[in-house]
């Protein structure tokens, strides 16, 4: 997308799909029934989507693995009885191995909305004082992200993804954030530069 205007009519189709789907879906319902809870973050929560894939956080003690476990059941019967179908679930215990957003209990999933649109839905499950720990540092990072230059992140989000192998390798949505906020450029080379990945 080299048209700022139509980068932004997309993230902005992007975010009323989002909200449709959660609702429509009984996804984002199911959850906060069961976890109390369910927060939307990410591009989707901060308003900044290129593609469709959604990132939701909840409180869930690590002891609620095996629970955590059978949600998949509960989403694919949940997105059955509206009509849609779950086409892929992956489970993570990230107790055992902590990845980088930390430890905690995952899930990803890959399903077709209404549309017959493909999205992915990543879930993560942190214990509860993470949990709260977190929602302040991304509340946190929504405020300096209203006011960040918001093209400027949907050009190098979509420009990064067009690279094969690249986005999620070489640099990530957080890295293309802090970027912007820094004030440090405003291409993907001067991003990897930026980050120390070339030599200046």
């Amino acid at each position: 997308m080299n048209d700022a205007e139509e980068r932004a009519r997309f993230a902005d189709e992007l975010r009323e799909e989002t909200r449709t789907l959660l609702i429509e879906s009984g996804l984002l319902g199911l959850l906060q029934e069961k976890f109390g809870e369910a927060t939307v973050t990410g591009s989707a929560g901060y308003d900044l989507m290129a593609w469709r894939g959604i990132d939701l956080h909840l409180p869930c003690e690590a002891d609620r693995a095996i629970e955590w476990l059978g949600l998949a059941a509960e989403i694919a019967t949940t997105l059955d009885e509206r009509g849609l179908k779950l086409h892929r679930a992956q489970f993570a215990n990230d107790y055992l191995d902590p990845q980088h957003l930390g430890a905690g209990l995952r899930w990803t999933l890959e399903f077709a909305d209404f549309a017959d649109n493909h999205w992915s839905c990543d879930i993560w499950g942190f214990e509860p004082f993470d949990y709260a720990v977190r929602q302040a540092r991304d509340a946190n990072l929504r405020a300096d992200l209203a006011s960040a230059d918001r093209d400027l992140i949907l050009r190098l989000k979509h420009e990064a993804r067009e690279r094969f192998g690249y986005y999620g390798v070489m640099v990530s949505a957080m890295d293309i954030y802090q970027f912007a906020l820094d004030g440090a450029g405003e291409t993907l080379d001067e991003l990897e530069r930026w980050r120390g990945l070339v030599a200046e």
